[in-house]
């Protein structure tokens, strides 16, 4: 929040110059009178920027940021149901973490402590040096490999534990691969996902179609074939 004091020679000078000032109009600021100033003296007003979700999400995440002794800035994006923060400068890195567990701890801390008595879900999404998208493609591409190889060696194939959000990329990256099939195994947090080959159906077919195939049958009725 920021607070500025403007005299002038009339209150509604001072709100000029303080609205002037801070770049904003009257609905994004508090404005207190000070004093209405008269003959012998100049009035004063207190504009006060008004806290605003964007405003609390930037609080948090700085603060974070902050305990943790990194030099990072922050931008702050709209996304539908919420916020999309991202960290920048020379310490960013040490925000990612080994593959995203840091910045996925504090997306958690930031979602747990906004949403703390509020009636509806605010969503936070915290990024840095575009790790989300890097990290999607690495699983998708990862993901149609592994199928690949499950089809080719007709064997499962077990990936690595990984959180919720990156299982979920590896089941959706696959749910139209029909020579596979995908399910999570384990416990939080050693959970993974299985990559199974699909067996071919069995075909059933004419008692001439197998003998064709060099298969003795035997049917079951009147008639009686021997083998």
């Amino acid at each position: 929040m920021i607070v500025i004091e403007k005299r002038a020679e009339s209150v509604e000078e001072a709100v000029r110059q303080g609205l002037l000032q801070l770049g904003m109009d009257e609905t994004q600021v508090d404005i207190e009178v000070v004093t209405e100033g008269d003959a012998d003296s100049l009035a004063v007003v207190r504009l006060s920027t008004k806290w605003s979700e964007e405003d609390g999400v930037l609080d948090f995440v700085c603060g974070l940021l902050d305990r943790m002794d990194l030099d990072c800035s922050l931008d702050i994006e709209p996304i539908e149901s919420g916020y999309r923060v991202i960290i920048n400068g020379d310490d960013s890195n040490y925000a990612i973490g080994h593959r995203g567990e840091v910045l996925d701890a504090i997306q958690y801390l930031a979602q747990i402590a906004l949403n703390r008595d509020k009636e509806s879900f605010l969503k936070v999404t915290v990024d840095a040096e575009n790790y989300r998208e890097r990290r999607e493609n690495i699983l998708r591409d990862l993901a149609t490999r592994l199928a690949a190889k499950a089809v080719r060696e007709r064997v499962k194939v077990e990936l690595e534990p990984m959180n919720p959000h990156d299982r979920k990329i590896v089941h959706e990256t696959l749910s139209e691969n029909e020579d596979v099939t995908t399910y999570s195994t384990g416990t939080e947090p050693n959970r993974f996902v299985t990559i199974e080959p699909k067996l071919p159906e069995k075909v059933y077919g004419t008692q001439s179609a197998f003998r064709k195939h060099g298969i003795k049958t035997r049917s079951f009725g009147a008639k009686k074939r021997g083998f």
